[in-house]
């Protein structure tokens, strides 16, 4: 039996949607793969066909991403269950290396990884909005996996340093999973359900190795988000939830910085 499910939430007609199940048949170890999606098209059902795989259509009328991850989740048949996003790259030894540090580290509710960015046909090696992130991720790069709450939340409070695809979430773990995103926010959704996890049980787990190729094109999420200023207002009003307003807003000048790399 399967110990993990990759779930793909497909939106209307994605170009990466086949090479991401491609990459996904390829990993070292096998894992489920469904496809999701809350805007069906022909041509992602006949990838599906194509494939044989699951294609799950939500019908609920509430049609954003947050809505879209948690039906994603529900749909997962193993505890351990990772979103795939169409347009990312997971290395061969992804689920491998996933399955053999939830075995050191049973207890934990997520795990994730260090990634690198892709633009076009190029993996980009450094960027400053890498050295931030791996900045906040320092308590994990002196332990790998944490329990307590203060560490959990040290590598949030002042950003957001956990790549959302590269996130295995532990479904066994989380309280109402079905509800970990929120249905109200475009950008930070991720953000805020780290932060929600850091309150509860369970571990967070850093696996140091770059086993995502995080892409960047003009179309992805993160610069139709950065370029309409969407992401810039929930990341304030983030930053405000935790801090206050005065110093929110001195985190945004620096933490803002980071997101020039990521326009397209």
């Amino acid at each position: 039996m399967l110990n993990h499910t990759f779930v793909i939430p497909a939106f209307k007609e994605s170009p990466y949607l086949e090479s991401c199940i491609l990459n996904l048949k390829k990993q070292s170890v096998e894992s489920y793969i469904i496809i999701t999606t809350s805007t069906p098209t022909s041509e992602s059902a006949e990838i599906a066909k194509k494939y044989n795989l699951p294609f799950i259509i939500n019908t609920t009328n509430d049609k954003g991403i947050g809505n879209d991850w948690n039906f994603a989740l529900s749909q997962s048949k193993t505890k351990l269950a990772t979103i795939a996003h169409s347009d990312d790259i997971y290395e061969d030894n992804y689920t491998e290396s996933i399955l053999y540090f939830f075995k050191k580290y049973p207890k934990s509710s997520i795990l994730f990884t260090d990634y690198r960015d892709v633009i076009g046909n190029s993996i980009r090696s450094i960027s400053l909005n890498y050295f931030v992130k791996k900045t906040l991720l320092l308590p994990f790069l002196l332990k790998k996996s944490h329990s307590s709450k203060f560490f959990k939340k040290s590598s949030l409070v002042f950003g957001d340093a956990i790549c959302c695809p590269s996130v295995t979430l532990n479904l066994s773990l989380i309280n109402n999973s079905n509800e970990l995103f929120s249905t109200e926010h475009k950008c930070v959704l991720d953000w805020l359900a780290w932060l929600k996890l850091a309150e509860e049980q369970g571990n967070f787990t850093f696996i140091n190795k770059k086993l995502i190729q995080h892409r960047i094109h003009e179309n992805s999420e993160t610069s139709v988000s950065l370029n309409s200023g969407i992401r810039e207002k929930e990341e304030y009003e983030t930053f405000k939830n935790i801090w206050g307003t005065r110093f929110a807003k001195v985190l945004m000048k620096f933490y803002s910085l980071g997101h020039k790399d990521n326009i397209v």
